[in-house]
């Protein structure tokens, strides 16, 4: 079968190493993230298996849809990305097992496999047991670093900024991502958002440390959801996000003064306080006019808000100008995007812009395909 065309290309020097597994995974809490060099052969997969992508060149019974601007091309063949949930990981290795897919690439190639993730140590005597591999776990943040790190060197358009005033992705070369004093994208700062965010200073290829981080992230943003709401799944938090009017709920500037607070700058249409208008509402008064999309709509504003504010401060802190966001709860969320650009742009005063990357779902597990070479004496430093 003829493959489509594929963009953008990443074409490296060589062909696929040798001393390197063509697979790597990243197991987290909800989903199990693939990288794997594009197989000699189209197998068919489990019908869990799942792609957010289009125009696959797998055969027409394999659920994969990948999306052309996410496949890498590297010299004679491409990286690839799939995921499944994580609850299906049993059930996908014995797959494997079954069909013998882990010698596809041939059997020598497939005696160490990368895994990151809080799952690599839960499944690694298993995956051992019956594939009859050796399962080599990274640490996971030394693999989000490198992968991160190898898309802004080697894919156009992988980074982007959001347009929050015309909604929409402003997508960056490779050149336009590097620093000028630096000709690389280094320093930056990285924000990943998880349950919770860590912030870390990249300097180098390895160099990176970890300057801060809150307890409030994605599980904040998840747990308050679940208590306010009755929601269950993040699909009706993505169709309640685009309906709800947080100015049902949030008490403005303008709800205040009237209008525009001129003496400090303040716009009517600025949050002055998340939920305030319930907080101040009087016993006596009538129920109040807000649905769950409103409160939805409140909480994204409220915690993208807060981390675009502690991520400026922390790049003011470290002396850098690049902020880039990663983490679950950016996926395919443009009002999260929208909303920590806005925060970035209103703090720095224009200075600065929240950058966000395409494979932000794919990090870890291409951190981890590439930290194999490591595992031949180099080891990966951080500061």
């Amino acid at each position: 079968m003829t493959e489509p065309p594929i963009g953008p290309l990443v074409v490296l020097e060589k062909k696929w190493p040798n001393n390197l597994a063509p697979v790597a995974v990243d197991i987290g809490g909800s989903f199990t993230k693939i990288v794997y060099w594009r197989p000699p052969y189209a197998p068919t997969l489990p019908e869990y298996v799942v792609r957010d992508f289009k125009d696959s060149f797998f055969s027409a019974s394999a659920p994969l849809k990948p999306d052309p601007s996410l496949a890498v091309d590297i010299s004679e063949g491409s990286l690839r990305f799939l995921k499944f949930p994580s609850s299906r990981n049993v059930e996908f290795i014995d797959f494997i097992r079954d069909t013998k897919l882990h010698h596809a690439w041939g059997e020598n190639k497939m005696k160490t496999i990368c895994a990151t993730g809080g799952g690599a140590y839960k499944y690694k005597e298993l995956a051992e047991e019956r594939l009859g591999t050796v399962f080599t776990q990274k640490d996971e943040m030394k693999c989000l670093v490198k992968g991160l790190n190898f898309c802004l060197n080697h894919v156009d358009r992988e980074a982007f900024h959001y347009n929050f005033e015309e909604d929409k992705e402003e997508f960056l070369s490779v050149d336009q991502i590097k620093s000028t004093e630096t000709n690389s994208p280094f320093p930056y700062l990285l924000v990943n958002i998880g349950s919770g965010i860590s912030i870390l200073k990249v300097e180098g290829e390895n160099k990176f440390e970890r300057v801060s981080g809150s307890s409030l992230g994605g599980g904040t943003f998840w747990g308050l959801a679940k208590a306010l709401t009755d929601i269950k799944n993040f699909d009706e938090v993505r169709e309640l996000s685009q309906s709800g009017d947080n100015r049902n709920v949030d008490l403005l500037v303008g709800d205040i003064y009237g209008g525009d607070y001129s003496t400090l700058g303040l716009k009517a249409e600025l949050i002055a306080s998340s939920f305030g208008k319930i907080a101040v509402k009087r016993e006596d008064a009538p129920p109040s006019d807000y649905n769950k999309a409103d409160v939805i709509k409140s909480l994204l504003f409220m915690i993208s808000n807060n981390i675009g504010q502690i991520a400026y401060l922390n790049a003011q802190t470290c002396g850098v100008e690049k902020i880039i966001f990663t983490g679950g709860f950016l996926q395919d969320n443009s009002y999260v995007w929208s909303r920590l650009s806005y925060a970035v742009q209103f703090w720095s005063v224009g200075k600065m812009k929240a950058t966000f990357v395409q494979h932000n779902s794919y990090l870890g597990s291409l951190g981890a395909l590439f930290s194999g070479q490591n595992d031949k004496g180099t080891k990966e430093k951080t500061k």
